[in-house]
């Protein structure tokens, strides 16, 4: 046993041997000007392999050439100025070996010294530039001279920036002096020493605002309570510029000449000694509003009158004032005041507005004022007059400025002198709700605000104590081309040698300027050939005649501004009618007119009281013939009565549904050539439509002669009776006033008494 473990022992550490060995780096990386190099320099890399293998390089993940030599592999690198990782590795093991390099620069002379100390008592903050930023790891350190010497190091800022705070051991020190120092790899440099006297560099805390109070013009300041020397306030309105003032209250302070309903900023700042310290940083900002005032500026009103006349004499006027400014509306403007005046006998009385801005009044003045939350303004007057034109009073044409401006001149009305006052107004045109306008005393004038491809119009208007003259001013724009749309064509009124033809304005957006004409294109379908009409601008109406009958063509407008012709608009294909097709739209329309009239008709003889005034003329048209009783041979040969016939009738009531009682009737014969008549006592109402039992009656004596002999008997007399009231059945549901309804109230007929009442044939209303 013992000769067995005698021989293991070496066996088993050579195992060991051989383990450790192959757990140890496969190679080493080395830089010949270290890890942290000078920017742009050049150096090598070399690597070391602890076996033979197949070497690889890499720099920042690329694979490098490299040079070989017995023991290692180099790489030459030059001009470095980025932070380089590079790597060894064999091909066959994926373990690898690196090093990073970092360019950079050494530090420059420490300059920009500062050093503050935080309250009377507290500590010293010392800060310092090294220059350009180093971009390696520096060391910064500050030495205060003094008994003991002492040493604070701290490492810089990326900024290139150094930090140092350390307390003040002595309250008797009264002056501070300080060394520097800032060192890298690469170098180190040194400056100093630096006095400051400790009084000198004392920086109070920031102050704080606690709350301000503001009237319209002027606020008051409430700080925390500091014992403080000197303050400085700064405030401003909000897009405004700072202002500053210095004082040496303690607590408060108040802020004038300020603008009401304005939000301001205020901010402070505050030292301990009036010649020596330091300032405090700014206090954080407070933001407050000034309160509102009533405007003491009077509105800028203007008007332009409509072009048509009410009947009622009055004329209409479109009324416009500018807004105030903030300055001037001294707070937020809640509504605007318009007030009408029309002169009567020496004397104003109110009328109101029909709309905002809209007034339609006679000899009339207008008033105009703005109201906010404190009162309105003064009250703005102008007298409403219908301009005049005066010959001569004419604008020249427009210069362009630019893209947004023109400028303007025209020549003094003759009637005018050298203190008249001009208004000239303009806005888009179809837009005047943006109207804008300026007063000018010269004869020249600059308009701006204009958006090119818009078209403007307007006028300039001289004020005259005699009543305003104007000259109108049309086609202003500062930037034109071509339209973008074409008008959309429709027929009015087409015959066979003419077309009457209209067509839709373009949209304002689609003009592209200000339109100058338009061109209608027609077209022969057959022919083939193209006319053309030019029609001015703002025409948007042509008749074309010369047209062939039963041709085929087609229309279609285009239209013009300075800067060319825009697209064709749609097609509008027609055809003239023949003479035929002409003739028979004729017979087409008379033919519904007539037929149209009898609709009419038709529909108004429904009406009952239509039907009895049109039977009423009807019957007046009628041959009658009215016996005369005084011409009768009844009455000249037979003068005594052979008999009487006696009718003993009850008054008619038309109410009464029963049948009539019998009439008893006394006859008198004659031999040879009887004729009877009957007296009848008709009813004659006041009033036809009023109802029986309101009805006031007079009787009046009337004849109906029966033209039948007695001898014929009844039958006869029923038979001419039957065939009389036939005579009137064509007119449906409408009684004949001749067939009223027989009414006796007893007596004697006699022929001396015979008697015939015609009013009613001649009554034909």
């Amino acid at each position: 046993m013992s000769s067995e473990c005698t021989w293991s022992v070496p066996v088993m550490l050579c195992f060991i041997l051989a383990a450790g060995a192959h757990g140890g780096p496969l190679c080493t990386v080395k830089s010949s000007a270290g890890k942290e190099v000078l920017l742009g320099s050049n150096f090598t890399i070399s690597c070391t392999f602890n076996k033979e293998c197949t070497k690889q390089i890499f720099q920042n993940m690329e694979q490098i050439s490299y040079e070989q030599f017995p023991k290692s592999s180099v790489v030459s690198v030059k001009n470095l100025t980025e932070f380089s990782v590079f790597v060894c590795k064999c091909k066959e093991n994926p373990e690898p070996c690196g090093i990073d390099i970092t360019p950079g620069y050494p530090p420059d002379i420490p300059q920009n010294l500062t050093c503050i100390r935080k309250t009377e008592f507290g500590n010293v903050s010392c800060t310092w530039t090294t220059g350009r930023d180093t971009k390696i790891k520096t060391t910064c350190q500050l030495r205060v001279q003094g008994d003991p010497h002492l040493s604070y190091e701290s490492f810089m800022l990326s900024t290139g920036l150094c930090l140092s705070t350390f307390p003040i051991e002595s309250s008797k020190m009264s002056q501070l002096v300080v060394s520097l120092n800032v060192s890298n790899s690469l170098g180190s440099k040194t400056s100093g020493p630096h006095t400051f006297t400790l009084r000198n560099i004392v920086k109070p805390s920031i102050p704080q605002i606690s709350h301000v109070n503001c009237s319209s013009q002027w606020c008051h300041l409430h700080t925390d309570n500091h014992s403080m020397d000197l303050f400085e306030v700064q405030y401003r309105a909000v897009n405004g510029i700072w202002k500053t003032f210095e004082t040496s209250t303690k607590m408060n302070w108040n802020i004038t000449s300020l603008q009401p309903d304005t939000k301001y900023k205020f901010k402070i700042r505050r030292k301990i000694y009036h010649r020596v310290g330091l300032w405090s940083d700014w206090s954080q900002e407070k933001e407050t509003i000034t309160e509102e005032e009533a405007p003491v500026k009077e509105l800028d009103v203007w008007y332009l009158q409509e072009p048509k006349t009410l009947q009622s004499g009055n004329k209409c006027f479109h009324i416009f004032w500018k807004e105030l400014n903030i300055s001037d509306a001294k707070g937020k403007i809640l509504k605007y005041n318009i007030s009408v005046l029309e002169q009567k006998s020496n004397s104003k009385s109110p009328i109101p507005p029909r709309k905002k801005n809209y007034i339609c009044c006679s000899n009339c003045s207008v008033s105009v004022s703005a109201v906010n939350s404190k009162g309105q303004s003064p009250a703005k007057f102008t007298e409403l007059h219908s301009p005049g034109f005066a010959s001569g009073f004419l604008p020249q044409p427009h210069k362009l400025l630019n893209n947004h401006s023109v400028a303007l001149s025209w020549q003094r009305p003759a009637i005018a002198d050298q203190k008249t006052e001009y208004v000239v107004h303009w806005y888009p045109v179809g837009y005047i709700e943006r109207i804008q306008w300026i007063r000018v005393l010269n004869t020249t004038a600059n308009i701006t605000g204009l958006q090119p491809h818009q078209c403007y119009q307007g006028a300039v208007t001289a004020l005259q104590t005699s009543g305003p003259i104007m000259a109108h001013i049309r086609g202003i724009s500062t930037w034109q081309s071509a339209p973008e749309q074409g008008p959309v064509p429709q027929p009015l009124l087409k015959n066979t040698e003419s077309l009457q033809v209209k067509w839709s304005e373009i949209p304002q957006e689609k003009r592209r300027g200000c339109l100058k004409k338009y061109t209608i294109y027609l077209w022969n379908k057959l022919t083939r050939d193209t006319q053309t009409y030019s029609v001015d601008y703002p025409k948007k109406q042509y008749t074309i005649s010369g047209l062939s009958p039963g041709q085929c063509y087609n229309l279609w407008v285009t239209a013009w501004t300075d800067a060319g012709e825009g697209p064709r608009g749609s097609d509008l294909p027609f055809c003239t009618p023949t003479d035929a097709e002409k003739l028979l739209s004729h017979v087409i329309l008379a033919g519904g007119a007539v037929l149209l009239a009898c609709l009419i008709l038709l529909c108004i003889c429904q009406f009952s009281s239509v039907q009895k005034r049109c039977l009423s003329c009807c019957q007046c048209l009628l041959p009658t013939v009215i016996p005369d009783p005084a011409n009768s041979n009844c009455a000249k040969t037979y003068t005594d009565d052979q008999g009487e016939i006696k009718f003993y009738l009850h008054k008619y009531d038309p109410s009464v549904s029963e049948d009539p009682e019998n009439v008893e009737v006394e006859e008198v014969p004659y031999p040879s050539f009887p004729c009877t008549y009957i007296k009848s006592f008709s009813q004659e109402s006041s009033s036809s439509d009023a109802t029986q039992s309101t009805r006031t009656t007079d009787y009046t004596d009337d004849y109906i002669s029966t033209h039948g002999a007695i001898s014929g008997g009844e039958e006869e007399e029923d038979q001419e009776e039957e065939a009389c009231l036939d005579e009137f059945e064509f007119f449906p549901s409408t009684q004949s006033p001749f067939l009223e309804p027989l009414v006796l109230t007893g007596g004697k007929l006699t022929l001396d008494a015979v008697k015939i009442d015609c009013s009613e044939f001649l009554d034909c209303t």
